[in-house]
């Protein structure tokens, strides 16, 4: 009998270890688990909050002859002190003459989301350029740190490329400009309207054109009657 309660003892004092011992490795599993999911929540967290700036080369809205210079903030946080650095230099194109400087190479600030662009040049002065493209930013105006994108713009891409029917929001600006001209021109009094007026006279002629329409009528009715009456 003690031998039997004494084995019963030992059973459960071993259970209890056991126990414990599961219970021990269990929760240094979650704790694991649980630092390398915060980790990576944190990690996770700053990569969909960081700035990602580009710079292309893109057709203008006016015309797919013409070339503009666009900086884009893509990403999802404000990008700092944004350099822009084009392989072979770009040059400006007719109509920025007086030696002006390429813009955009310096940016103070772009929100998410935010872009800037302007006119650079006629498709054929940069058609056979491949660029290399390097921007770099910062995080912050305090951060030493820069950030940086690099990669290759083809001008060759655009090449034979056509639309069809153009911009419609080119066609309504359009379409407003010609109609502010023509009110410009009706206010100056150089243009006047084609007016189709109706007067009282144009009343007066349409009722006497019509008593004479009743008039006629009546007039065939009575000699209708007449030759019935003789017939019979």
């Amino acid at each position: 009998m003690d031998s039997a309660q004494t084995w019963i003892t030992t059973f459960i004092a071993f259970g209890g270890l056991l126990g414990t011992l599961v219970t021990a490795v269990a929760t240094l599993f979650l704790w694991r688990v649980t630092k390398l999911l915060a980790v990576e929540t944190k990690r996770m967290a700053e990569a969909s909050a960081q700035p990602h700036v580009v710079a292309t080369l893109d057709p203008n809205r006016w015309s797919m002859r013409y070339f503009d210079l666009k900086v884009d903030n893509t990403g999802n946080a404000t990008a700092y002190d944004i350099k822009v650095d084009f392989t072979p230099p770009l040059i400006n194109g007719e109509g920025r003459a007086g030696g002006m400087a390429v813009p955009f190479e310096n940016i103070s600030l772009l929100k998410p989301g935010q872009g800037v662009s302007s006119y650079l040049a006629e498709y054929p002065l940069v058609r056979k350029q491949v660029y290399s493209v390097r921007v770099s930013w910062r995080r912050s105006f305090a951060d030493s740190t820069r950030e940086e994108n690099t990669y290759t713009i083809n001008m060759a891409d655009h090449q034979d490329v056509s639309d069809l029917g153009g911009d419609p929001m080119v066609k309504i600006a359009n379409d407003l400009a010609k109609i502010r001209e023509d009110l410009r021109s009706l206010a100056q009094g150089s243009k006047r309207l084609k007016i189709d007026a109706y007067t009282a006279g144009d009343r007066l002629h349409e009722r006497r054109v019509a008593a004479r329409q009743r008039r006629r009528w009546a007039q065939e009715r009575q000699t209708a009657n007449q030759q019935e009456d003789s017939q019979e």
